[in-house]
């Protein structure tokens, strides 16, 4: 089995917003999601930045936004820079998606325990299918 090549460091979200009061019963809900990337290449660390939202029509039932950050090894970071530059591939940065989503949805089950949208849980999410590209992190 390879090595993972990273922690996770820390993670923080934003106020998660919430409104049972306004859930229409015989409206369907829909869901949405966004992921995107930064990074810090002397301090090794990558973010993911996952957003969620809810919603029926137009009125948003919840919304969550999550920050993962991950610490890359040194010796991972020193073999892939090239020029000052770290290549990060998509399927790396889909990895780390993956992770972050997971995160997410225990945040939102723990913040929504005890109310009407403990049912509305993040569903799977084919991160194959979305257009995630390589991800390159320059030194300044």
């Amino acid at each position: 089995m390879d090595k993972i090549p990273f922690r996770i460091f820390k993670i923080e979200n934003d106020p998660i917003e919430l409104h049972a009061d306004l859930v229409d019963k015989k409206s369907t809900i829909e869901f949405s999601f966004q992921v995107s990337f930064n990074g810090d290449l002397k301090n090794r660390i990558i973010g993911c930045k996952t957003d969620y939202v809810f919603k029926q029509k137009d009125t948003i039932i919840s919304s969550l936004t999550v920050y993962c950050y991950f610490m890359i090894e040194e010796e991972f970071v020193k073999s892939k820079t090239v020029n000052n530059k770290l290549e990060l591939s998509k399927d790396f940065l889909r990895y780390l998606a993956t992770i972050s989503v997971g995160t997410a949805r225990g945040i939102q089950h723990a913040k929504t325990q005890g109310t009407d949208l403990n049912s509305l849980v993040i569903p799977p999410i084919n991160l194959v299918s979305m257009d995630i590209q390589d991800f390159v992190i320059e030194e300044n």
